[in-house]
């Protein structure tokens, strides 16, 4: 190998005999003893008065502009010099520290990658500050049971973007043969929802298809006449616009919604806004009136359903009748008991 020149020796070199975090910082000296090994430089090719002034003015220039992200701790005697972690690698690592709390963040990753990140998993202990972590289920219900073949089936059909066929279970237990272009993936609560167009309709809204009901997935070969996911949207953008988040059909109208919040509801209600135009109304310390305009659907009387007693629906008035009515069978069913 030739013998390298004053010249020769770049920001970048200079760069990457720097320790990378969490490396300790090295000395300036150091510094030069590893450019000098690792570009085959000697005494006799350069003084060494003169690299190590050029060495001590990249740096100070790296520091000044940022060009690269190195650190200096110069309360150390002799200084110490270092180079700030990559920010790739920077986030993979905090993907991985999360990985170790909970499983469900590998499902985030294409496939390939959360093999990875479990295998690292079981390498690894957590570290200390893992230990002061726990994630918490966001329900009272667990996390369905999902079928590592059949995700790795839906995952690779989203990242190369082919069609599949799977068996749908609704509701009512119904079993049905979908074939359809996946749009993407949406993580609601524990469970996950495959968002996609069925293969003869034409439309822009995706449905979403719980994915722990479905079995018997097959890729699909390609056809022209699959809806694609538009390439000027995210599916984030697609899910709020269509506020396919709410699990909401077609048929659920803008309603506006009035409710009336007692006891320790009725202090909270302003800190996680239903709407934009929500407005809060106070009556009493215990006693508020919530205003807003929101979506008719079936995870709104959940909603409702979930303050019991310290709620009451003012308007619409269709609403409270539906709701006084299923109040008034629950009295029924539980009197019959």
């Amino acid at each position: 190998m030739p013998k390298a020149s004053l010249i020769e020796l770049t920001e970048q070199q200079v760069f990457l005999a720097l320790p990378e975090k969490p490396a300790n910082p090295i000395s300036l000296q150091e510094i030069i003893r590893r450019l000098k090994s690792k570009h085959n430089i000697d005494d006799q090719s350069l003084n060494n008065r003169t690299l190590e002034q050029f060495v001590r003015r990249t740096l100070n220039k790296l520091l000044d502009f940022n060009e690269h992200p190195i650190y200096a701790e110069e309360s150390s005697r002799p200084i110490l010099y270092g180079r700030e972690q990559e920010p790739s690698k920077q986030a993979l690592d905090v993907l991985k520290h999360l990985s170790y709390l909970s499983d469900k963040v590998t499902r985030f990753l294409p496939i390939e990658q959360q093999a990875i990140f479990q295998s690292s998993a079981k390498q690894n202990v957590m570290d200390r500050w893992q230990q002061y972590i726990y994630v918490a289920p966001s329900a009272v219900c667990r996390s369905p049971d999902y079928h590592a073949e059949a995700l790795k089936v839906l995952y690779e059909a989203i990242e190369h973007q082919h069609p599949i066929a799977f068996d749908y279970r609704n509701l009512r237990g119904q079993s049905s043969r979908k074939q359809l272009m996946p749009w993407g993936l949406m993580f609601k609560a524990e469970k996950i929802y495959l968002l996609g167009v069925e293969g003869n309709l034409n439309i822009d809204k995706p449905a979403s298809y719980a994915v722990h009901r479905m079995d018997n997935l097959e890729p699909l070969p390609m056809q022209l006449n699959y809806r694609c996911k538009p390439d000027s949207k995210t599916l984030t953008q697609i899910c709020e616009e269509h506020e396919i988040g709410l699990l909401s059909s077609h048929k659920d109208k803008k309603i506006a919604l009035e409710l009336k919040f007692y006891g320790d509801a009725a202090r909270y209600m302003d800190e996680t806004p239903l709407s934009d135009d929500q407005e809060v109304i106070s009556l009493a310390d215990d006693c508020r009136i919530l205003k807003a305009t929101v979506r008719d659907c079936y995870e709104l009387r959940k909603f409702i359903r979930g303050f019991g007693v310290n709620v009451e629906v003012l308007a619409p008035a269709e609403l409270r009748a539906e709701l006084t009515a299923e109040l008034q069978s629950l009295l029924k069913r539980y009197a019959d008991a």
